[in-house]
């Protein structure tokens, strides 16, 4: 294998290949060899859960939503192959007990919310433009999933194997309890809400700052800036925080610049506000199928803010006095 389509191995692992290094992967002999030998010689055995999982997407796929989550899954199979082509190990796939063990990746589009029952029975549900990734069973002492986005956990009792949800800059971890993650790469702030039960979060980076960890009570809220490395653990009603859920976005006086961190991963749209708008004005109200732009207007409508749309973006600002 050559050093380039090692290097375009790594990128489809991190789901980060252009359309051009996509095409390419796909139109290797050894890629095609492979899927035809799997295809002609792997048992048709069903699987009814995972079947009702991959028809819903191919519904969701028709209505033009989750193209960029076909590919992923693809993705992954096609990784799958390649590295049982030339058998080296992976967090996708490998074989070094008797029975396979798998990485499973999934995703979610904009305005989609994905459920999965993992391996150990704790239930996870995913916000828009999110990804989780975990093993098709845990094993050892400890329980460990990695997420990209916004996630709620309600994670099954095993108080002999932590449960630990892993971000880039925070990790979550609890014995039995549901909490939800809210880690978007493109944000400045991160979130941890405890529903019930406790956890404990560790977060920042090393230097100056150095890593801290809390502990959540019930109904406790942690922020932490990345940009400022600055945190703080506030009372909020949990169950409203992760409204999301059942399809319903609610804020109760909330800062907007909390608010357009929850809006604009639920429209995959990026709405530019200065600091010093977005942390004086707060609103109330809900959001379950109006637009962005309704969203907006219905903003600007109850306050001096005004918007316009540039270049596929939305820009906020004050209305000239």
């Amino acid at each position: 294998m050559s050093e380039d389509t090692g290097k375009i191995i790594g990128k489809l692992l991190r789901d980060e290949l252009d359309e051009r290094e996509r095409q390419r992967l796909l139109r290797d002999k050894r890629v095609e060899e492979r899927m035809r030998s799997q295809w002609e010689t792997e048992e048709m055995i069903p699987d009814p859960i995972r079947e009702e999982r991959i028809w819903r997407r191919i519904r969701l796929a028709i209505d033009g939503r989750t193209t960029r989550r076909v590919w992923l899954y693809k993705a992954v199979a096609v990784a799958a192959s390649l590295l049982l082509l030339v058998g080296t190990g992976t967090i996708v796939y490998w074989a070094s007990h008797q029975e396979a063990r798998y990485m499973y990746v999934i995703a979610s589009g904009t305005r989609s919310i994905e459920s999965v029952s993992l391996p150990d029975g704790t239930l996870a549900r995913l916000g828009p433009n999110s990804k989780l990734t975990y093993p098709s069973r845990f094993e050892g002492g400890r329980r460990d999933v990695r997420l990209e986005g916004q996630a709620f956990f309600d994670v099954a009792k095993d108080p002999g194997r932590p449960f630990t949800v892993r971000t880039d800059h925070m990790d979550v971890t609890a014995l039995g309890t549901a909490f939800e993650v809210f880690d978007q790469a493109a944000e400045d702030k991160l979130e941890a809400i405890l529903l019930n039960g406790r956890v404990r979060v560790g977060f920042g980076e090393g230097g100056a700052g150095g890593r801290r960890e809390v502990v959540l009570e019930p109904d406790e809220m942690l922020v932490y800036d990345k940009r400022t490395r600055e945190a703080r653990v506030r009372r909020v009603d949990a169950a409203t925080y992760s409204g999301w859920r059942e399809g319903v976005l609610t804020f109760v006086n909330e800062p907007l610049s909390m608010i357009l961190t929850r809006l604009e991963p639920w429209y995959g749209r990026k709405v530019e506000c200065p600091p010093s708008i977005a942390e004086k004005y707060r609103f109330t109200f809900k959001v379950r199928d109006e637009s962005l732009e309704r969203i907006l207007s219905i903003l600007s409508n109850t306050s001096p803010i005004r918007y316009r749309e540039k270049d596929g973006e939305y820009e906020l600002y004050l209305r000239p006095e």
